[in-house]
């Protein structure tokens, strides 16, 4: 029997070529599969940004979001170092996290959360219009370096990303009140900007504060936080000397971003009026503007203090001047505090006229005072007079008097 030369021998001879070369071109497959995936761009690190090119302003400067994640689920740690490779000559770029200047990221085995980051460019001021690249390297510890290109174009007539403005610039006012402008900040950028205020130009006697109102309430700062397109008002307070005289002084507020970019500013103007018609804003009223008294003898009036201006008054209190012949006592008043706008207090004053007194007329004034403002003079007239009565009074004790004095002699006297 001779095996070899059967069909079937002959026909399983024939197919085992063929499944080595099958299994041959399929494990090769596999191999280029692999070799393929380690040459291409594999990394312990992924590298996400959808924003590559932004234009700008001169002297400005853009932030590109980045998001770097681990690959390595959870299995191993992974860290990655970050370059800005190639930059135009003269500009600054850099890494931030939180506002703070990164060089490398770390993926702990057991956190591998996203990072987000950015990528900041300043521009300097004299920079040409025209399409700059920026070129960035993420340096993995396992796997290819990851290059992304950045594109930025500076448009010398791009609108600025920051606006400052007041819809009341220029104000009138006299050297002894305050004003308060209306400041808007815009930022135009798509992500927060955070800025200094200051104050230049302006008298150094002067003051001027920042004011922002949370609840009702002024709250004095020196930085403003404004969200991605959006805009956030202010109060720039100015009180000019009290010596100041008559003229325009002009002053400049300033927003610097904390991140390096260009600042805006705006010019305002305050006019010194001296001239101009003087606003009650702290008011006095009595109950009767005139009284009459006896030596010896009270009496009492009430007297309302009111806050007629549009901001907080300070302490305030009510002084009566001192008139020959009268003694005066504020009743259950002291200094208040604070008077709110439109509020009023009442009190009363107890005027005395003492008993050596001489009749005629006396005015006595009054006035209510704080630290920004002050009333106008309150008046009451006291009449001390002598009555009729009081002498027909005396003339009867002594008759009086007199009518016992017999009446004792008599009865007494002979004894």
């Amino acid at each position: 029997m001779v095996i070899g030369n059967s069909p079937s021998a002959k026909s399983d001879a024939m197919k085992y070529p063929k499944m080595l070369f099958k299994t041959t071109i399929i494990a090769l497959i596999f191999i280029l599969m692999a070799i393929t995936c380690v040459s291409a761009d594999y990394s312990s690190v992924a590298v996400i940004n959808q924003i590559t090119g932004k234009v700008v302003y001169p002297g400005d400067s853009v932030e590109f979001p980045i998001t770097v994640e681990s690959c390595y689920n959870d299995s191993d740690d992974a860290w990655c170092n970050m370059v800005v490779k190639d930059v135009p000559q003269g500009w600054s770029a850099g890494f931030y996290e939180d506002n703070d200047q990164i060089t490398n990221l770390l993926f702990p085995e057991d956190n591998n959360q996203p990072e987000d980051i950015v990528l900041r460019v300043n521009i300097p001021s004299n920079t040409s219009s025209g399409a700059y690249s920026i070129w960035a390297e993420f340096k993995p510890d396992d796997g290819d370096t990851i290059s992304r290109e950045f594109t930025v174009t500076v448009d010398t007539n791009a609108e600025p990303n920051l606006d400052l403005y007041s819809t009341t610039p220029g104000m009138e006012t006299r050297s002894t009140d305050t004003v308060e402008y209306i400041a808007t900040l815009v930022n135009k950028y798509d992500y927060r900007v955070t800025v200094s205020l200051n104050a230049i130009g302006n008298p150094e006697d002067w003051s001027i504060q920042f004011l922002q109102e949370i609840d009702d309430e002024d709250y004095r700062q020196t930085k403003l936080s404004v969200a991605a397109d959006s805009e956030q008002q202010f109060i720039v307070k100015v009180k000019p000397s009290q010596n100041a005289t008559d003229g325009v002084y002009p002053f400049e507020i300033q927003a610097i971003p904390e991140n390096g970019k260009n600042g805006v500013s705006m010019g305002l103007d305050l006019t010194i009026n001296n001239g101009l018609e003087e606003e009650e804003m702290l008011t006095i009223s009595q109950s009767t503007s005139s009284i009459a008294l006896n030596p010896g003898s009270s009496k009492e009036i009430y007297v309302t203090l009111r806050n007629s201006g549009d901001e907080t008054l300070n302490n305030v209190e009510l002084k009566v001047q001192d008139v020959t012949g009268l003694t005066t006592e504020v009743r259950s008043f002291g200094t208040i505090n604070e008077l709110e706008a439109g509020e009023s207090w009442d009190t009363s004053i107890e005027i005395t006229a003492r008993a050596d007194a001489s009749p005629g007329t006396k005015e006595l004034l009054m006035r209510a005072v704080s630290d920004e403002a002050q009333s106008k003079d309150g008046s009451v007239e006291v009449t001390i007079e002598k009555s009729s009565s009081s002498g027909f009074i005396g003339i009867g004790l002594v008759f009086a008097a007199i009518v016992l004095l017999v009446i004792v002699i008599s009865k007494f006297g002979r004894r």
